[in-house]
């Protein structure tokens, strides 16, 4: 098999998932070049090269790349705090390998601002209602208060804040669960504020997804759609967290979604893709280009944000069941050809185990406790690819030899099956392999969640009276 070198750039969070889906190639033989933030083990013991960027400095990272670039062929990322930095353009420029994701110009994640006067361009179907509340323009926070007061009660259903930077859940605030009076809300506001830029958007009811797109620059490949849980508590209650799992389903479309949806979903973002994109090709658009949080209401979806790289649990579903090679998937981005990825007809459903107290407001573990992962691992071999574990925020203490929790997401176990039950109960028994220093949400992908799913749109589309 031929050798192929490939460097990831990895902030610990799939980056074990795309390493994993490299690694089972039938006709390649991978070789890993990684920086990352800290010592992941697994990366760690596949990598043939190996950098520590506790910060991922671009400029370190395109040292480290540049030493090794006779090797490599392609690079790609888990974060989207290399591409907002521009990581691609730094890594392209001083040494030539191409990198599989947007570049600093297509980065709209990094501003939530600018995603919204984006889709009033492109895409104006899909954006909610919004205003954009900036220091610069207020003399003080208390006309923007003011304001914000006006705009609120124009939205019946409630609305949402949000910070103009990405926060990763962190300082989003929704009416209903994050604050439920008006004070409340103006005192939440008023923080966020203090920090720069902040949007306000409608609340807008349904039931999410998530949608994935890939391109080598010209041609647009849709992924299936897959649901997150933001939320760190069961029923979608607690803290907005990075993600508690995601699951996809046998089909192109949710299980709680109608058919037709997917063909709507599809021909609105294609349409904005193409107006995105220009004519021709446009090489800044390569790798896994948006990655959309879309909220299906009574009539029809919107799009509640747009990210620059995969999902961190979506992406897992993705790549636990796409059929072809991966590698010659990234092939053919880099050299224009992408004309499309076969994804099987498998349900895969995604757990995190996490801090017992992450995301609940309890004591944080502080990234010194040991972690045994030997029963988790002798289930996966058992399971033989139906089961698979990837860690995140694990750090290998390579003086001592000993695993070490962080204070984060820790382990994502899939569960890969004919059916999202069968796939949710095997990540689940993954999960509970982990021990009892780790809680997770058992809802993930569960009937009950996605039957509820079911039911509450099938309520807000009936037809009034």
């Amino acid at each position: 098999m031929d050798k192929v070198g490939i460097l990831v750039v990895s902030k610990c969070l799939s980056s074990a998932a795309i390493i994993d889906t490299f690694a089972r190639s039938e006709r390649y033989a991978p070789e890993f070049f990684v920086a990352e933030r800290q010592v992941n083990p697994l990366n760690f013991k596949r990598a043939k090269a190996h950098a520590v960027i506790p910060d991922l400095d671009v400029g370190k990272i395109a040292k480290f790349a540049g030493r090794h670039k006779k090797d490599i062929a392609f690079g790609l990322t888990d974060t989207e705090d290399f591409v907002t930095a521009g990581g691609r353009d730094v890594v392209e420029r001083e040494t030539g390998i191409p990198m599989l994701c947007v570049n600093k110009e297509f980065a709209i994640e990094a501003s939530k601002a600018d995603q919204r006067l984006l889709f009033e361009e492109i895409c104006p179907k899909g954006n909610p209602r919004y205003k954009v509340f900036d220091p610069s323009k207020y003399q003080d926070g208390a006309k923007a208060v003011s304001d914000l007061r006006r705009f609120s009660r124009e939205l019946t259903d409630g609305f949402v804040i949000k910070p103009d930077a990405p926060a990763r859940g962190a300082g989003v605030g929704v009416w209903g669960k994050d604050f439920k009076t008006e004070e409340e809300a103006m005192e939440f506001f008023r923080n966020v504020y203090s920090k720069g830029r902040v949007v306000v958007e409608e609340r807008i009811e349904g039931e999410e997804s998530s949608f994935h797109a890939f391109s080598d620059g010209r041609h647009f490949v849709a992924a299936p759609l897959t649901r997150d849980y933001k939320r760190a508590l069961d029923g979608d209650r607690g803290r907005l967290t990075g993600g508690m799992g995601s699951y996809r389903g046998p089909k192109e479309v949710l299980p709680f979604l109608p058919s037709s949806e997917w063909g709507q979903v599809m021909r609105l973002e294609q349409a904005a893709f193409e107006k995105w994109k220009g004519r021709g090709s446009n090489p800044g658009l390569r790798g896994i280009v948006l990655y959309d949080a879309l909220m299906h209401t009574r009539g029809g979806f919107k799009i509640l944000e747009r990210n620059s790289r995969g999902g961190n649990t979506e992406q897992m579903c993705l790549l636990t069941t796409m059929l072809d090679d991966y590698i010659d998937v990234c092939f053919r981005m880099v050299d224009g050809s992408l004309k499309g990825i076969r994804f099987s007809s498998k349900a895969s459903v995604v757990t995190c185990a996490v801090p017992l107290g992450y995301g609940t407001g309890g004591a944080k573990s502080s990234g010194e406790e040991a972690v045994n992962l030997d029963r988790a691992v002798a289930l996966e071999k058992k399971h033989d690819g139906d089961l698979r574990i990837f860690l995140m925020d694990l750090r290998l203490d390579v003086a001592a030899g000993r695993t070490l929790m962080g204070t984060s997401r820790s382990v994502a176990v899939a569960g890969v099956a004919s059916s999202i039950e069968e796939a949710h109960e095997i990540s689940v028994q993954g999960v509970k392999a982990l021990g009892d220093q780790f809680r997770h949400r058992d809802d993930v992908g569960s009937s009950a969640d996605i039957a509820r799913s079911r039911e509450h749109l099938r309520a807000i589309r009936k037809p009034k009276g």
